[in-house]
């Protein structure tokens, strides 16, 4: 049956780049399915508006092996994650969508494992903050900036540690300027594959699957993450990551997801631990031990921290 309903007329706007304010959902089309959660800062491509929602360009990276092909509705990838997957602005970059399972979506490019979407969505209007909105503002004439003119050590701090050695025709703005030193600014571009999380660095919205496709960057690093408390156990054999008899929390997530994640917390915390009912939830910094362990696909952490949770 073919459904006749009132058209609300839309007002064009010209494309704008616009930051989520708020947290708020990902639909279809006005008043229909919801397919995804935009992240909080994360800044989107707006179109057209109808009422209280704005067209959105959904623009970004997700893990390869959270996506499937498909034909349908002229779409040819598909969220095929349970718990739906992270969308970063870059491969190992910034959350800025979580997009259900199911979700369609086009395909850009894919690199080393990560595949790169887009998709037009709709958000409502009162989340998006238009202050932020439009290009950075272009740098005013006569800025203090500086061109090398030979080969040049770059130094941490003043009579500090040498970073590297800057090329001559590098420029950089000048920010600050101590006896014959200056400090400069400098972009470029290098290697993903170059880098890992800097130290004291926490990452926040890590997904299983993400650490599981890439442990040599991850092994090691802090991630604060959401968990279900479900049973507080001891290592054993099954578990060969977990040393023998050391207390471990058996707890799902990270949140929304279904997996589990095994907790090692120290002896001194055992009692705490036990005060805690099934299915409460925490939020909890950790260190990645391993992606996975021996026999299960489920990442073993090492408690730092619990953030939220226990009377906190």
């Amino acid at each position: 049956m073919l459904a006749l309903g009132v058209l609300i007329p839309s007002r064009a706007v010209a494309q704008a780049r616009q930051r989520a304010a708020l947290a708020t959902n990902l639909v279809k089309s006005p008043g229909e399915q919801v397919l995804g959660t935009l992240a909080v800062g994360a800044e989107v491509t707006t179109g057209q508006t109808t009422g209280d929602w704005t067209e959105v360009a959904v623009d970004g990276w997700m893990i390869s092996r959270s996506v499937g092909a498909t034909s349908r509705d002229g779409f040819d990838l598909m969220v095929v994650a349970r718990s739906g997957e992270n969308l970063r602005a870059a491969p190992n970059g910034q959350v800025i969508a979580r997009i259900a399972s199911g979700a369609l979506l086009s395909k850009v490019e894919a690199a080393k494992g990560w595949t790169h979407v887009q998709r037009k969505l709709w958000a409502q209007t009162k989340a998006l903050d238009p202050a932020v909105g439009g290009a950075s503002e272009p740098e005013q004439p006569g800025a203090d900036r500086v061109e090398l003119t030979r080969n040049a050590p770059m130094l941490n701090a003043p009579e500090g540690t040498p970073l590297g050695t800057l090329s001559p025709g590098a420029r950089g703005k000048v920010l600050a300027r101590s006896g014959d030193l200056v400090r400069i600014q400098l972009e470029g571009w290098v290697k993903e594959s170059d880098t890992r999380p800097a130290p004291g660095t926490v990452i926040v919205g890590l997904s299983q699957a993400e650490v599981r496709a890439n442990p040599a960057r991850y092994t090691g690093q802090t991630v604060e993450w959401r968990i279900q408390f479900i049973a507080l156990q001891h290592g054993d054999e099954l578990r060969p990551e977990v040393p023998p008899g050391q207390p471990y929390l058996l707890s799902r997530g990270p949140l929304p997801e279904p997996g589990f994640v095994y907790v090692i917390i120290p002896a001194d915390k055992v009692e705490a631990f036990r005060q805690i009912a099934p299915l409460q939830e925490l939020t909890i910094r950790a260190i990645v031990k391993s992606p996975t362990t021996r026999y299960l696909p489920n990442p073993v952490v090492e408690l730092v921290s619990v953030v939220k949770g226990m009377g906190n």
